[in-house]
């Protein structure tokens, strides 16, 4: 059995801790007024089952500039993560999206490497109209003043229209179906023997670009420790096997699962 399924489910069952309540707007916004709707913006298409959008949304207004270069952003907060969510009024990377591990691994990313130099940051994820940043685990608590930088630097980027990668980068990307064979060997050969013991199964939606979409079946389809295979399993696996896919999204209606292998997270998966 592959390593990282052994790590993921070595702790056994039992009661789940209680969620952690999620961060109010003045928590996170330092008494930012967000009475006034933003202007409209073109709709985004986004699945209903995505794990980035588990969180409220507040808008992130930033410092002020002039009307005509204002660009709006709005903030989820992932505390299950550690991750922020930034939404931008316009498209960061379009047709394809970019993950980086490391300040090392955003060479090719001038937005990239602008947010590795705000202290705590420890990923980045460029995807649609996204940005999602990670911060160090040894951070704890409100997210205001690293949301708040993070909101400035991104705004200030697009404002100057910088180029969010390089042409390098996107011309090193692997084909679509280079993508899909190496990913559907993956899941033939690693990781459904291992999840089978749970009675899972997980299989290749669709490749978009370098962007991943997956959907999670039997056991694994409303299991309580489906993000966990998802973010400590399944990302380590394919990324490993294909390192410059961008965003893997998990297609899969979890309210439909019929036989979920949890039903609560087990207390040692927390």
């Amino acid at each position: 059995m592959p390593s990282w399924f052994t790590k993921v489910f070595k702790g056994g069952a039992g009661a789940a801790k209680p969620r952690e309540a999620k961060p109010s707007l003045d928590e996170i916004m330092g008494g930012i007024d967000t009475s006034e709707d933003p202007e409209p913006v073109a709709p985004v298409q986004v699945e209903k089952k995505r794990r980035i959008i588990n969180a409220p949304v507040v808008e992130f207004v930033g410092e002020s500039a002039e009307p005509a270069a204002d660009v709006r952003i709005k903030a989820r907060i992932d505390s299950n993560s550690g991750s922020c969510v930034m939404l931008i009024d316009r498209p960061v990377l379009e047709g394809h999206s970019a993950w980086f591990s490391n300040a090392k691994s955003a060479a090719e990313s001038p937005l990239a490497q602008a947010l590795f130099a705000i202290d705590g940051v420890v990923s980045v994820l460029l995807h649609g109209y996204t940005i999602t940043v990670t911060r160090h685990p040894a951070m704890h608590g409100d997210w205001t003043e690293l949301a708040r930088e993070i909101g400035n630097t991104v705004r200030a980027h697009m404002i100057e229209e910088k180029p969010v990668v390089t042409d390098a980068f996107l011309e090193g990307l692997p084909s679509q179906d280079a993508i899909e064979q190496k990913l559907q060997r993956v899941i033939e050969i690693e990781i459904n023997p291992s999840i089978a013991a749970h009675s899972g199964a997980i299989a290749l939606d669709r490749v978009e670009g370098n962007t991943v979409y997956i959907q999670m079946m039997g056991g694994c389809q409303g299991c309580a420790a489906s993000d966990v295979t998802l973010r400590q399993g399944i990302y380590e696996a394919f990324r490993s096997a294909v390192p410059q896919i961008g965003a893997i999204l998990d297609n899969t209606d979890h309210s439909a699962g019929k036989n979920p292998f949890y039903t609560q997270m087990p207390a040692g998966m927390r």
